[in-house]
């Protein structure tokens, strides 16, 4: 009886040093994961990861800059942002002559409590429109959305 609960004993010792083990390289593929490529500014990737880098600054006169005057801001949210850090990866890009669509994953997991990928995560788009030679957002995706004072009751 001694050797079956001593046998039980090593499997489960066995099963735990796995798991520790799995977490330790799961947490080191996550710290090793290298930065987001910087961008051109004056290409519509470019211009859409800056935007993002003044959304997560919460640098709206910046943001201001890279869209154009006319958009609609009727998503506009009163709510304060989220203080958690912005999770958005630039997936690929469709470039015209005066037109682009840039498409980017918005993850919101909590990495510290869900490490699983794509359970949260979800595809939106910017559109932008080039204007005397400069690209500039037409439209975004309403969680990092251009909210003016006056729309955020200022």
């Amino acid at each position: 009886m001694t050797s079956k609960f001593s046998a039980a004993r090593a499997v489960l010792l066995a099963l735990a040093a796995a798991i520790v083990a799995l977490v330790i390289a799961a947490l080191l593929v996550v710290s090793l994961r290298s930065a987001p490529q910087p961008y051109e500014e004056s290409t519509p990737e470019g211009v859409v990861q800056r935007y993002l880098i003044a959304f997560e600054a919460e640098n709206m006169q910046t943001m201001q800059d890279y869209t154009i005057d006319g958009q609609s801001r009727s998503l506009c949210n009163p709510e304060p942002y989220n203080t958690q850090p912005l999770d958005v990866q630039l997936l690929r890009s469709s470039v015209g002559t005066n037109s682009a669509t840039v498409h980017v994953r918005f993850d919101t997991r909590d990495s510290q409590f869900l490490p699983l990928p794509d359970l949260s995560a979800y595809d939106d788009v910017f559109e932008l429109r080039k204007i005397n030679g400069t690209w500039l957002i037409e439209r975004m995706p309403w969680q990092v959305g251009l909210c003016t004072e006056k729309e955020m009751g200022y």
